[in-house]
């Protein structure tokens, strides 16, 4: 075989295995890059605060808590278009703890990742709407 074809053959597999090797890394990039916009989103609410848990075996918690005015308004920005963007599969609870405030906890569970993620309403949803869809 002449150094010629080595040398073609081995341009073409480096290029062939680029995107997979490039893509690794990207995946990993992704969730930072949305615990980011949640942890920007929930700083410029004055009210609000926000505890990031790492809890190992691919689990990660996130607890929001503050007035209920201003969990709304967060649900209102965005919140939930950033959450259903996290890898593997995210639960979100609601909790109303008193007359004014409540505690929202998000746990994403990368090792139990499903295929494919649901496609979420583009419709904007108020708190209100998720707390009387419950009553």
């Amino acid at each position: 075989m002449s150094i010629q074809r080595i040398l073609t053959i081995l341009v073409v597999v480096s290029i062939g295995a680029y995107p997979a090797v490039a893509h690794h890394p990207a995946a990993s990039i992704v969730d930072e890059e949305v615990y980011e916009m949640i942890d920007s989103m929930v700083a410029d609410t004055p009210h609000a605060d926000m505890v990031f848990d790492d809890m190992g075996n691919g689990m990660t918690e996130i607890d929001i808590t503050g007035r209920v005015v201003d969990l709304e308004t967060l649900v209102e920005a965005g919140l939930l278009r950033y959450v259903a963007m996290l890898d593997g599969d995210v639960y979100v609870t609601i909790d109303f703890t008193g007359m004014r405030t409540a505690s929202m906890t998000i746990i994403q569970n990368k090792e139990t990742a499903t295929t494919e993620k649901a496609a979420f309403d583009a419709e904007p949803t108020s708190l209100g709407d998720i707390k009387a869809s419950y009553r």
